[in-house]
């Protein structure tokens, strides 16, 4: 499967555009593994919302190694 990274830029998300895109391998584990750094919100209790986190962050950790 690819894994890609897109970077747009715009006053809102309808009017983005699109200034870079790459697939390199390097490029995605690095930005996974970031984001995997990033401290986990455990004030939130709705169950829906801790789910949705958990499944965010099993994507990231299979991002990340595929990308190993």
């Amino acid at each position: 499967m690819t894994t890609f990274l897109a970077l747009y830029r715009g006053d809102s998300v309808s009017s983005a555009k699109l200034l870079a895109l790459t697939a390199d391998h390097e490029l995605v584990h690095d930005f996974a593994a970031r984001l995997l750094n990033k401290p986990i919100e455990e004030q939130n209790t709705d169950p829906v919302l801790k789910e949705l986190e958990r499944g965010r962050l099993r994507a990231l950790q299979l991002v990340k190694s595929e990308a190993e």
